[in-house]
């Protein structure tokens, strides 16, 4: 019986001190409790919804014409914390979201750092190789370039409150580029704040 009472206050001790993340506005509203003070697949993929609907109601982009996609391409997108953040995971939503917009489309080809997909400039590669059929290898100029790029930063603040409770703050920002003029024709921000007791860990 005591093992049982012992057991049950353990339990209890991890629910109170569970981390809970919160909107990031001067509200607080309490989004629901999480695991750690860390980022996970919830919170990418919320971000992501938030973040491509604020952009699609820009007016720069609210007007493209049905058919007529825009082509983007991925610029560079900053991890400023001290997580290793696999920042694909919230471009990859972003992106395929767009896509279904019908109003962009993404290029692989042409990419911060590199290429996304180097199959592009590879296949070029082997123009004179009599091993091929020239006939079916991508010709000159049929590449195209990009319209907008998108980039942006994740950073996170941490906060220690008043009652030795850490506060973990985390910034989404994101940018498009208009290639052509470099204006920014689109910018936004999301905040996400979780939490919990000093021992709670970011990871």
């Amino acid at each position: 019986m005591k093992t049982i009472f012992l057991s049950f206050l353990a339990l209890l001790f991890v629910a109170c001190s569970s981390p809970i993340y919160t909107d990031g506005k001067a509200s607080q509203e309490k989004q629901g409790p999480a695991l750690t003070l860390g980022l996970d697949r919830e919170d990418f993929e919320k971000t992501a919804e938030i973040m491509v609907e604020s952009m699609l109601k820009s007016p720069a982009f609210s007007n493209i014409p049905s058919g007529q996609r825009k082509v983007i391409a991925i610029g560079r997108i900053i991890n400023d914390t001290p997580q290793r953040i696999d920042t694909d995971k919230l471009i990859s939503k972003i992106t395929i979201a767009l896509r279904k917009s019908g109003k962009f489309i993404l290029t692989t080809a042409v990419a911060a750092g590199g290429a996304r997909d180097e199959m592009s400039e590879a296949v070029r590669e082997l123009r004179d190789n009599e091993e091929f059929n020239q006939n079916t290898i991508a010709q000159t100029g049929t590449l195209v370039a990009p319209d907008f790029s998108l980039s942006g930063k994740i950073r996170q603040d941490n906060v220690k409150l008043k009652n030795g409770d850490i506060q973990a703050e985390y910034f989404f920002y994101l940018s498009v580029t208009d290639l052509t003029s470099g204006l920014a024709y689109w910018e936004d921000e999301r905040t996400i704040d979780k939490v919990g007791t000093s021992k709670s860990v970011t990871w």
